[in-house]
């Protein structure tokens, strides 16, 4: 019987590189800041009055309790730097596309140019240089 959790299996299963690039970290940098979109789109929608603070609350908790062992699992595999980083851009951009997409919130054109650059970040922190230890 297998002492792997589920998560080490999924990871287990998959070829994570392509063309120089790593993508575990991403993965985990992505799957994180989608818990943050759970967190950020209950409490935007306790904000409107459309759900309860009483579900958003708890909602939003239960998102963010998550989040350490997913750190955890992600250390396994890169650097805190590496991590936290590629997990605080896939974030921001994500939560911006809900912001945009579904809140119907708006930005200027600067700040798409920003959001580009946040995909592009994310892409080479998640390229590996034969120079990386």
């Amino acid at each position: 019987m297998s002492s792997l959790d589920p998560i080490d299996r999924v990871i287990k299963t998959a070829n994570w590189k392509w063309n120089g690039f790593d993508l575990l970290p991403a993965s985990f940098g992505i799957f994180m800041a989608l818990l943050d979109v759970i967190m950020m789109a209950s409490a935007k929608l306790v904000s409107l009055d459309v759900i309860p603070y009483g579900v958003g609350l708890p909602l939003a908790t239960l998102a963010y309790a998550f989040q350490p062992f997913l750190f955890i699992k992600a250390l396994q595999f890169e650097d805190m730097v590496v991590v936290n980083l590629i997990w605080n851009l896939a974030s921001d951009v994500i939560i911006t596309a809900v912001g945009l997409f579904y809140f119907r919130e708006k930005i200027s054109d600067l700040r798409w140019v920003a959001m580009f650059f946040s995909l592009v970040s994310i892409a080479l922190f998640s390229y590996t240089d034969v120079t990386d230890t």
